[in-house]
Formats: structure tokens, C-alpha cells, sequence
């Protein structure tokens, strides 16, 4: 129990001994209480809250312009409902506050498009409500770069109108940052018990660096036609706490690439939220590419699974093989929350996805622990400088669950790890150097061919044949 409600318990056994002075002067008006901001009781959790809102009756208020009326407007509850006819543009610069208990009805294909700020934070008992106005779906709230949005106790309910027949790529709650934003990451938007229910598409689009805000929490997405959320990598972190089940596709869309400074660049966490990754578009890097050598680390939560697409997977990146890694993976499990790397396929098979790859120097912080690692060793483009079996065997790039390439790492950071179902190496151990043991702690299920295989040594000769722990 928290300290504030502590004493809010405290204050009810005072109540409950007949103290004059917790006597109330009647019962709770209907009508909002004045002042903007969510009520601080109840947290998550409590028991369900009976609402203060009247019911709007009458025709309320018609936006048909598409123009705020000043540069601060309110939106009040007692003009509700508040009808939106024609997309409402707040331009940078603009304000426009909903007050508690507020009702926004959305026209068919309408959206509020915000370059400036809104404000919707009602309260537990004076939640605010965007809905249709008609049977078919409004489009979205769609907040960009120079934008900030505020929502609290607040739900957005059947959004989300398609106009490309593509569900995945809008969402009811549209957040679109600056893909070259010099800052990174842009917190454009604060969720705090918030719903996003019945959308005709995703619930949340997080895209080009737009995020949530580091305080954001307690955002229930469902009902939606597509998946709860698809986010770009680097905004990943900024998932808040939440409910995400109910969707047509209950996972998270982890939007890997396609839009140029997709890497992971500071640092990165893919927090358990109680559903998996599906990651799309492209492999997930870890580090900056190119000529942008900016560090960058993915942190994987406990509990976390992640599943790959045909010919994606993890590249904990560097420049050229033989330098220093700009990339770093932390993922590290529990024995009771293990991570998993999987296939995104129904029915997986072997070498459904690449795998894990290492390239250059491997950063000393690289920790993969408790985790799974299955139906990998798709063609990774790579050939590497381990010994081979045979060229017939091995063929033009290794396949393998894990593949270091380039330099011997300092230490084997791989331990508690269940590798199983590698098309064809479980480790590939591509450097020139000492054969540093990763087999250790780890198990190995249905690999092809070799466990881990061997580096080549620095006088440059191979074993013949090389060994190949099955």
C-alpha cells in the first residue's frame, strides 16, 4: 500500500469512529468539479468507480470548420456532446482543453490532428469519451513532431476508419514523430488510465520516433482489427503498463526498419507487457550502421519473446568485422521468466529466421542468460572464419543460431540458453583465435550439424577435420 493511501485509509477509520468533521453537506453533484486534472484516487486496481457524468442530450455542439475558436479553446462538459463534422486541426501554437466528463462524437472518416496541444484529463468518476457519431469508424487522433497530447481517464472508442485496407498501418491513437528528430526519441504523448477499445484498425501507432511519455501508465487497449500497438524500435521502451488482450492479433508490432535510423542508438528496452514482438520489416540491429557509429544497447526483459519473420533476426552491429561493436545485447531471463527468440510461423520449422548475429569486436557487456533460441539458422549472408566441415556442407554463408563474426569475444556470454532447431549450427564461432567454449551451461536440442563450431586458428591451419561436438 502506498503512503497516500494509507492515509486515506486513516482517514476512513476516523470517519468510521463518528468524527463530526469527515460528515458530509450532502450528496456528490452530478455536474464535474471545476479545475482540470485527474482525480488522484483511485490507483489501478481499485474497485470500479460510479461515474458523475450526465448523459449529453440535445444536438450539443457542432465543429463543422475544422478551426478552433481561439488559440486556447475548452471543449465543456455541458456543451456536450461536441460534434465533429469536418477533421479538427489544433495548430502549433493552439490549445484545446476537454473538460471532465466531455463527449467528442466523431463523423465517419473525421480525426482531430494535433501540431499544437490537447488536453483530455478527466477523472475516475468524470472519465472523458471521443466515440462515433454514426455507425461507421472516425479516423484517429494523430499527434505530430511539433505536438503533445495529454489523455487521463479518458477513452477513444470505435476509430480507426481505414482508407488503404491495410488495418496495420493507422491506428485510433496516431503518433507520428520525426524520423531524423536530432534528439531521438519525441514523447508526444501521456497516457494515464486510459482506454482505446473497438478500433477499426490498431489501437496505437507509435511511428517515425514518436512515443509515449516516461510517466505514461495503465493504457488498456481492445477490440481492435489488427494488433493493440506497432511501434518503431527506438520508441519501444516508452510502452506503458497496461491491458492488451482482445485485439485481432494480440502482440506488439516491433517496426525494425524501413524508414532510415531504425537502430537501436542509446539504449533500448523491450519491457514485458504480457504479450510477445513480432518483429517486421526488417532485421532488428542493435548499434549505429553506416557512418554513424553511436552506441546502442537492447536490453530484453524477463518474460520477453520475441518472433522473427523469414530472413530477420538480431544484429548486434559494428562498422567493419574487424572493429569494435556499436552494439550491445542484454538479455538476460530468470529460470522461472525465460526470454525466447523464436519464428513467427504457425507451424516453425528450421531456419524459419536467421538468428543472432555478432559482428566485430563483441562487446564484454553482451549477456544472453535463460533464454531460447529456436528454429533459427536461416542463410545469414555471412561467411565467416571458422573451420568448416566440408565446402559442400557449409556452402557459400553460415546458417546458425548464434554466429560470431570477426573477432574472439572476450569471454562466452551466452549461459542457461536452450538452443534447439537450428537448420544447421547451433554457434558459429567465425573468428581467428583461441576456441573459447561456449557449450558450458547450455543445452542444444535438433541442431543440424555442428553444436559450436571451431575458429580458425591464428597460424591460420584448420584441423582436419575440424572438431564438431554434435
Amino acid at each position: 500500500m502506498t503512503p497516500r493511501r494509507s492515509l486515506w485509509s486513516f482517514v476512513l477509520l476516523v470517519c468510521a469512529a463518528g468524527l463530526g468533521a469527515c460528515e458530509s453537506d450532502g450528496p456528490a453533484s452530478p455536474e464535474p468539479d471545476a479545475g482540470p486534472g485527474p482525480d488522484p484516487l483511485p490507483e489501478a486496481g481499485d474497485a470500479p468507480v460510479t461515474s458523475r457524468c450526465v448523459v449529453p442530450t440535445g444536438e450539443g455542439t457542432v465543429h463543422a470548420s475544422g478551426a478552433l475558436d481561439s488559440d486556447e479553446d475548452v471543449w465543456t462538459a455541458a456543451g456536450s456532446p461536441h460534434v465533429v463534422t469536418f477533421p479538427v486541426t489544433i495548430r502549433a501554437g493552439q490549445k484545446l482543453t476537454l473538460e471532465p466528463c466531455a463527449v467528442v462524437r466523431l463523423d465517419a472518416g473525421t480525426s482531430v490532428l494535433v501540431a499544437g496541444e490537447l488536453i483530455a484529463e478527466g477523472a475516475a468518476d468524470q472519465r472523458i469519451s471521443f466515440e462515433r457519431a454514426g455507425a461507421e469508424p472516425w479516423e484517429y487522433v494523430r499527434v505530430s513532431e511539433t505536438g503533445h497530447a495529454r489523455f487521463a481517464y479518458a477513452t477513444l472508442a470505435g476509430g480507426g476508419y481505414v482508407r488503404n485496407n491495410r488495418p496495420d498501418t493507422t491506428a485510433t491513437l496516431y503518433v507520428d514523430g520525426d524520423p531524423r528528430s536530432p534528439a531521438g526519441v519525441l514523447p508526444l504523448v501521456r497516457v494515464d488510465h486510459v482506454t482505446i477499445e473497438g478500433s477499426q484498425t490498431l489501437g496505437v501507432l507509435l511511428t517515425e520516433n514518436g512515443a509515449f511519455t516516461d510517466d505514461s501508465r495503465d493504457l488498456t487497449v481492445t477490440g481492435s482489427g489488427s494488433a493493440p500497438i506497432r511501434v518503431w524500435l527506438r520508441a519501444a521502451s516508452s510502452l506503458p503498463t497496461g491491458t492488451y488482450t482482445g485485439n485481432q492479433d494480440d502482440q506488439f508490432l516491433l517496426e525494425a526498419g524501413g524508414y532510415g535510423n531504425a537502430a537501436v542508438v542509446g539504449e533500448v528496452t523491450l519491457r514485458d507487457r504480457g504479450l510477445s514482438y513480432h518483429v517486421i520489416s526488417a532485421p532488428l540491429r542493435v548499434g549505429g550502421e553506416g557512418d554513424d557509429r553511436t552506441p546502442g544497447t537492447l536490453v530484453v526483459e524477463p518474460g520477453v519473446t520475441l518472433r522473427f519473420q523469414p530472413g530477420s533476426g538480431v544484429n548486434v552491429q559494428a562498422y567493419t568485422s574487424s572493429e569494435g561493436a556499436t552494439g550491445t545485447l542484454r538479455a538476460i531471463g530468470t529460470p522461472d521468466k525465460p526470454i525466447v527468440f523464436t519464428s513467427d510461423s504457425a507451424t516453425p520449422a528450421p531456419g524459419d529466421w536467421v538468428g543472432i548475429t555478432f559482428k566485430g569486436t563483441p562487446s564484454p557487456n553482451n549477456r544472453i542468460e535463460h533464454a531460447t533460441i529456436a528454429y533459427a539458422g536461416g542463410d545469414s549472408g555471412i561467411s565467416s572464419y571458422d573451420c568448416f566441415v566440408t565446402p559442400d556442407e557449409r556452402g557459400f554463408s553460415n546458417r546458425g543460431a548464434v554466429i560470431v563474426f570477426g573477432n574472439q569475444p572476450a569471454a562466452p556470454f551466452i549461459a542457461h540458453t536452450r538452443i534447439e532447431n537450428s537448420a544447421q549450427d547451433g554457434i558459429v564461432r567465425g573468428w581467428t583465435g583461441e576456441p573459447i567454449d561456449f557449450l558450458g551451461t547450455n543445452e542444444f536440442v535438433g541442431i543440424s550439424r555442428c553444436r559450436q563450431t571451431f575458429p580458425k586458428p591464428a597460424a591460420a591451419t584448420c584441423p582436419t577435420p575440424p572438431p564438431c561436438p554434435k
